[in-house]
C-alpha cells in the first residue's frame, strides 16, 4: 500500500514538472508577444510624430534632462510629453 502511495506521488510529481515546464514556455511566449505589441506601439507613436530617428534622440536626452521627479519642465516640447504621456499610458493597459 505504501508502495502504490510513492507511486502515485512520483507519478503526480512528474506530471507538475512537465505542467510547470509547459507553462514556463507559455508564460515566455506571452511576455515576448506583449513586448512585440508593445514596441509595434511605440514605434507607431513615433511615426505619427513625424520626426527623424536622430530628432526622437534629441527629444528623449531633453526629455531626460529636463525631468525633475517625472514632472516634466516647460522647456521639453509639448510634443514629447505628449507622446511620454501616451507610453506611459499603454504600459498600463
Amino acid at each position: 500500500m505504501k508502495q502504490e502511495k510513492l507511486k502515485k506521488i512520483e507519478a503526480d510529481i512528474i506530471k507538475t514538472k512537465a505542467k510547470i515546464t509547459e507553462f514556463t514556455a507559455r508564460l515566455r511566449e506571452l511576455e515576448r508577444q506583449k513586448i512585440e505589441i508593445e514596441n509595434a506601439g511605440i514605434v507607431a507613436l513615433v511615426r505619427d510624430m513625424d520626426i527623424t530617428p536622430d530628432d526622437l534622440t534629441a527629444y528623449i536626452q531633453a526629455f531626460k534632462a529636463q525631468t525633475d521627479g517625472g514632472a516634466i519642465l516647460p522647456a521639453v516640447p509639448i510634443e514629447l510629453e505628449v507622446f511620454m504621456n501616451e507610453i506611459k499610458e499603454e504600459s498600463h493597459e
